[in-house]
């Protein structure tokens, strides 16, 4: 094994490469099919897609709750700052896109449950839910301002955390690649 990698977020997972030099496994242990193995992986996407779009959707939701809480009780000129259009707009954003997230995991983990083919439901799931916890995890600190950017509140924790949602299990763009593939086949 390699040496457990330095991330900007998600610390609390270890992550390291592992070397497989000169292994060989016997018939009787492979998973699957000869020759089969990426098509494996790729209905695996479907479940674990769909799993980041549930994880997603909690890490917005999470973010909206603490910043809805911050502003009902911080006060500015003399009043709470959800009082202020700037802050609403910015919460009514986050309950948007908290529920556009969990909406799209419900219908992929329906459909899933179902026995559908997924590949392009669990992709928007799970770039919906990614692109969109990233951004609550963002809107929280701006509404906690210098209180988002410090340790004081998980808001800075969670929007470094955010980020290898966007990446992990395909980026953003790879599940743009998957459902316009999809579309082009419809």
């Amino acid at each position: 094994m390699g040496k457990p990698m330095r991330k900007l977020g998600q610390r609390a997972i270890v992550n390291a490469e592992v070397f497989l030099d000169n292994v060989k496994v016997p018939v009787a242990n492979r998973l699957g099919d000869e020759g089969q193995g990426f098509y494996g992986l790729m209905r695996t996407f479907d479940a674990s897609r769909t799993l980041i779009g549930a994880a997603t959707t909690g890490l917005s939701r999470a973010a909206l709750d603490l910043a809805t809480t911050y502003a009902k009780e911080r006060q500015q000129f003399g009043v709470p700052i959800i009082d202020h259009q700037a802050v609403a707009f910015r919460l009514a954003d986050m309950a948007t896109k908290v529920d556009i997230s969990r909406l799209l995991t419900m219908r992929a983990a329906q459909l899933f449950d179902a026995g559908e083919d997924v590949t392009s439901e669990a992709a928007m799931a799970k770039l919906v839910g990614s692109e969109n916890a990233m951004w609550c995890t963002w809107a929280a600190v701006q509404t906690l301002g210098g209180w988002g950017y410090s340790q004081e509140f998980l808001a800075e924790k969670w929007l470094r955390d955010a980020k290898l949602e966007e990446i992990e299990e395909g980026t953003s763009d790879i599940q743009r690649l998957v459902i316009s593939r999809r579309l082009a086949r419809s």
